[in-house]
């Protein structure tokens, strides 16, 4: 894994010589871009497949004398509102578009790189993904949707038939910070849009158990 750089976005990767297929996973609220660092030498693929890793773009605070990184902020009042079902409407705001814009110049500096790229991430890296795949100038291979949640659901456009592409989702029936219910609801709003999913619901948390894992192996192999 190395360091790098694009415009003001720094992101791990781990890179192969003439791979035409890129995963990107942006991490969660709190953690950084070494959090999923380690899937990349999970998966048995059939073909070299490189791997980005991004780093948040806000430092926020974890804990006494600790912090981590996050795309977006969060109250605690959004805290309370996740944990009863409710999907923040107004989450995507002047703020988070910023981020978002971030992130999609970014993914199509990729896309002019790679046959195939694949985008997803974990908790607030997996709602990240939700509001970026649409507004890429490219087709995304997949989406990769690991313990993600409905968010300000009344911003989702009617997609053009470019990005109605397939999508894996996970989650944790005991989750107890993105309850499975917001779950549930971005699944449905994905299928309405006209996406095909693949929903895998485990016994767990906020996590990617092993199970989760091998399950997303199957997916991705289907799509190389």
């Amino acid at each position: 894994m190395k360091w790098e750089k694009f415009n003001k976005l720094d992101y791990l990767s781990q890179t192969f010589d003439n791979s035409q297929v890129c995963v990107v996973l942006f991490h969660g609220y709190g953690a950084d871009a070494s959090d999923l660092a380690g899937l990349a030498n999970v998966f048995q693929l059939p073909q070299p497949v490189d791997w980005f890793f991004p780093q948040g773009v806000l430092q926020v605070p974890i804990g006494p004398m600790m912090s981590g990184r996050a795309w977006f902020q969060l109250r605690v009042s959004d805290f309370d509102d996740l944990a009863q079902g409710n999907s923040l409407p107004g989450a995507v705001n002047e703020e988070t578009e910023k981020v978002i814009s971030q992130a999609v110049e970014w993914l199509n500096h990729l896309g002019r790189q790679y046959e195939k790229v694949i985008i997803g991430g974990f908790s607030q890296g997996a709602i990240l993904t939700s509001h970026a795949f649409y507004r890429l100038n490219f087709s995304p291979r997949a989406l990769l949707l690991l313990s993600g949640y409905l968010v300000a659901p009344q911003v989702f456009p009617s997609l053009a038939e470019a990005h109605k592409v397939p999508f894996f989702q996970c989650h944790g029936r005991q989750d107890p910070v993105l309850p499975l219910a917001g779950a549930v609801k971005l699944f449905n709003q994905l299928k309405e849009l006209g996406l095909k999913g693949t929903w895998f619901e485990f016994s767990g948390g906020h996590e990617i158990p092993l199970d989760a894992l091998a399950e997303l192996q199957k997916f991705l192999k289907g799509l190389l």
